[in-house]
């Protein structure tokens, strides 16, 4: 694709990502999408169910900021760049790539061009390609037609850059946000509050465990479900049912390992996050068959009742500082 079509494209995803304004309808029919998603779709995708920013996904603490931002941070820097506000928000890194992309073409210089070009591969295989393809899959999962469109059309953009990246370029080596992240804890070593941590922090569990997901769990096990962050919920659902809910969601962590594996021919980040979902999968159906996590997880679960109600009484609706900062 000419240089010029590939920068528009990829900065029409970026607008895309975040919440619908003004020229958001002509963006959408320029990028072929039957309709523009309107601000209350936006919210319940991104604001709601899952969250547009790298170090989400590639933070062991699944929370927005950490080490995981600062590392996005400091490739901004080593381009002379002043990180923005949110420098791993999706949209800030899409833009960045595109701006790039753009420069590339402009410059004259040989050596230049290839700094710039080695910069651009470096965001996408350290800062892009291990979290986009599933945050894209999931989008497509659970979201309205005009994000299904999105998601699909981001995830084939990024698959022809992957395919361009020139081999002198890519080192094989799996991202430092992954190499570096920590497994999933066993809460009979660990302790409650560090498993559940760890289970909605994607690069531990390596699924992406999503409010959708939690309800689909209680409806399935008749438990009630309470209005409130993730953490608090699956606390909730804990309390009343342990095994039955491990079991639930050993299931759909399994699923997601598929999901992965389907994954691993483009993106090398794929067999990384299938092995985690997959280890994530045993222990959740180890926890729940021999009952030794039933009592552990159910205490911590009642013990942060207390200090969790509060916040979880006015989060429904809350942006995603507060649930994916909180879990």
């Amino acid at each position: 694709m000419p240089e010029q079509p590939r920068v528009e494209l990829i900065r029409g995803l970026a607008v895309l990502a975040e919440a619908p304004g003004e020229g958001a309808e002509g963006l959408a029919r320029a990028l072929g999408l039957q309709r523009c998603p309107t601000r209350s779709e936006y919210a319940d995708v991104f604001l709601f169910q899952l969250y547009p920013y790298a170090s989400v996904h590639l933070g062991p603490e699944g929370m927005i900021g950490g080490e995981a931002r600062d590392r996005v941070a400091g490739l901004w820097r080593a381009l002379g760049l002043t990180p923005p506000a949110e420098p791993d928000h999706l949209a800030a890194l899409l833009g960045l790539y595109a701006s790039l992309l753009e420069r590339e073409s402009e410059v004259t210089d040989p050596a230049e061009r290839l700094l710039l070009e080695r910069a651009r591969a470096t965001l996408l295989l350290e800062h892009l390609e291990p979290w986009v393809f599933a945050l894209a899959e999931r989008i497509h999962e659970l979201a309205p037609a005009p994000y299904r469109e999105w998601a699909r059309l981001l995830a084939d953009t990024l698959r022809a850059e992957l395919a361009a990246v020139d081999d002198a370029l890519d080192s094989g080596r799996l991202s430092v946000h992954l190499r570096d992240a920590p497994a999933l804890p066993d809460p009979r070593v660990e302790g409650g509050a560090a498993f559940l941590e760890g289970l909605l922090a994607p690069v531990r569990s390596g699924a992406i465990l999503t409010r959708a997901d939690l309800a689909r769990a209680a409806v399935a096990g008749e438990v009630a479900l309470r209005a409130g962050e993730r953490r608090y919920v699956l606390e909730h659902l804990l309390a009343q049912d342990a095994p039955g809910v491990l079991v639930r969601i050993a299931a759909e962590v399994r699923r997601q390992a598929s999901r992965h594996d389907a994954r691993a021919g483009h993106a090398r980040s794929g067999a990384f996050f299938a092995a985690r979902a997959r280890a994530a999968a045993a222990l959740l159906e180890e926890l729940a068959a021999t009952g030794a996590e039933s009592g552990e997880t159910a205490r911590a679960a009642s013990g942060a009742e207390a200090r969790s109600g509060a916040a979880a009484g006015a989060e429904t609706g809350a942006g995603a500082g507060s649930e994916a900062g909180a879990g």
